[in-house]
């Protein structure tokens, strides 16, 4: 299903309580709004001939969400708060470019990605330090009327720096989750009474996590960043002949490179939807001062107002020979 941008800018929201109810509130509780790989930095302290696009971008990017109508109830970051290694600098600087969100009464829930540090983060973000629901690991909830949403640190340090100062080799690209934050995600998922979505920065076949997605009865999508790029895909446990799916998405960047944007998350009583807002498509320097791929603004009309559904339907395993 694909939207223009005046249905995706003056409606958002509007359809999950039923159009004009939900334009007399000033927020909306089935509507949250996703953000990832935000990348900020701040080039007179460290990597000073660093790209600074998504520090510009980045405040543009918050000043649509604040025009939406009405205003999610929850916006969702899903890692990469800094553009090289953690430092703490980074995460003030997201910290100050997000605020305009949490002034304007939207609640933020913030996820790790590879470039970030945990100990940087709760110097900036220090009320996270009561509400880990795993301990040791930045792993959040986020409820509305009709669906829960999990969102899990994937941050892969480096031995023995699980909490330490950033350095100049920052973490592993890759991500990771510890047995505790697995064992949690597993008994969280077998006791949820509701349908409930899975959120990391890193890829669910990456971390392990593709099986325990697809098999819980209330599982019904994941969605990560981390590639830059928007995507929806299909999860699947067996291969061939497995009826028993559930389906992923991508999103976009923050503002850094690649597809740039966000996207608006809605959830109903028998589905939710993913709806991107792309309004851009870059790569780094490489292409500053040269003239712009046509192919790049092909890909931004091609993306911005795609949705993905994610239905509440999951049908038994069966072999169609």
């Amino acid at each position: 299903m694909e939207l223009t941008r005046r249905d995706f800018l003056v409606g958002a929201g509007a359809a999950a309580t039923g159009g004009c109810t939900a334009l007399q509130s000033s927020h909306d509780p089935n509507l949250m709004v996703f953000l990832s790989d935000i990348h900020q930095h701040d080039n007179t302290v460290r990597w000073k001939n660093g790209p600074t696009q998504a520090n510009e971008v980045l405040p543009r990017l918050v000043k649509e969400i604040l025009s939406l109508r009405p205003l999610p109830a929850n916006a969702v970051v899903f890692g990469d708060f800094s553009a090289s290694c953690g430092w703490v600098e980074d995460f003030r600087l997201a910290a100050a470019a997000l605020k305009p969100l949490s002034d304007a009464g939207i609640a933020l829930t913030l996820g790790m990605g590879n470039h970030d540090n945990r100990s940087s983060f709760l110097k900036v973000f220090p009320e996270y330090k009561s509400r880990l629901l795993v301990p040791d690991r930045i792993v959040s909830k986020v409820a509305t009327p009709n669906a829960d949403l999990i969102m899990l640190d994937t941050l892969k340090s480096r031995e023995g720096e699980d909490w330490a100062e950033p350095t100049s080799k920052g973490s592993y690209v890759d991500g990771t989750i510890d047995v505790a934050q697995r064992e949690w995600l597993r008994g969280t998922l077998a006791a949820a009474k509701r349908p409930t979505f899975v959120g990391a920065h890193h890829h669910a076949r990456e971390v392990g996590i593709v099986k325990d997605i697809v098999t819980s009865p209330t599982a019904y999508g994941y969605i990560f960043g981390h590639e830059h790029v928007w995507d929806e895909s299909v999860f699947l446990t067996d291969g061939y002949g497995n009826s028993q799916t559930v389906q992923a998405a991508t999103l976009p960047s923050g503002g850094f490179w690649g597809d740039i944007g966000y996207a608006l998350f809605r959830t109903f009583e028998d589905r939710a939807e993913l709806t991107v807002r792309q309004t851009d498509f870059y790569f780094n320097r490489r292409w500053q001062g040269k003239p712009r791929p046509k192919n790049w603004d092909e890909r931004v009309r091609a993306h911005d107002g795609r949705t993905v559904t994610f239905w509440y339907d999951k049908p038994g395993n069966f072999y169609r020979g």
